[in-house]
């Protein structure tokens, strides 16, 4: 009756291990990332006040301290994406864990895009004529890991990409151009105030089955020894 009820327990534990990830991965879901952009004419930049680590900003000026105007219809591409295996380069999500979508900032300049599981993400900010260049795209990880607290649920950003036309093209009957700067860093990652990138799911799970097939293990290895005495 005893060996009965240990291999029940041991049996429902191997389930609820089992079952785990999809539990958390369902609690993980809620992860948010908000753009704001402000309007930035060439050689005018953000302050260095402005966070860059994902956390929010109260109140957004420019390198003077002047207040800046917010943005409307800038488009950005949200991508889930994954490392590429022996290089810095990301290659987007394929199968059912895929996720893309476009945001466009409104009124207040603000884009946002919510209800997202935990992962990495690729921001793309799109081409347009109200901009002279675009920013570099980045890299989120969802939570954000910071240095103290706990790690970000919604992360922040706010572009640096430059409103202003380009020379000799206002006042013009022909159409604006524009031109957009290439990145040095195609997939740059979002400024980190922690060595812990990603999640530890996947080593907690392991972790957690090597200790229950080891215990299983040892059970049996007993119940062997005691059959032969």
């Amino acid at each position: 009756m005893r060996k009965l009820t240990t291999f029940f327990f041991l049996l429902s534990l191997i389930l609820g291990i089992f079952c785990l990830p999809q539990s958390v991965e369902a609690a993980d879901a809620g992860y948010s990332i908000t753009i704001v952009k402000h309007k930035l004419d060439a050689g005018v930049s953000l302050s260095e006040d402005v966070p860059q680590d994902g956390t929010r900003a109260e109140i957004v000026t420019d390198i003077n301290g002047n207040q800046l105007d917010p943005l409307a219809g800038i488009s950005y591409e949200v991508v889930r994406v994954s490392p590429m295996e022996g290089t810095s380069e990301f290659q987007p999500v394929e199968g059912i864990d895929a996720f893309s979508t476009t945001i466009t900032t409104d009124a207040e300049g603000i884009a946002r895009v919510g209800n997202l599981a935990a992962g990495t993400y690729r921001v793309s900010e799109q081409p347009t004529d109200m901009l002279r260049n675009v920013m570099a795209p980045v890299i989120v990880e969802l939570p954000l890991p910071q240095r103290t607290g706990e790690a970000l649920s919604e992360v922040y950003l706010y572009p640096k990409s430059s409103v202003q036309a380009l020379p000799g093209t206002a006042g013009q009957g022909s159409s604006r151009r524009t031109t957009t700067v290439a990145a040095s860093n195609p997939n740059r990652r979002l400024p980190q105030t922690s060595g812990t990138l990603g999640t530890m799911k996947p080593l907690y799970f392991i972790l957690a089955l090597l200790l229950v097939m080891g215990t299983i293990g040892g059970y049996f290895m007993q119940s062997k020894k005691h059959h032969f005495k």
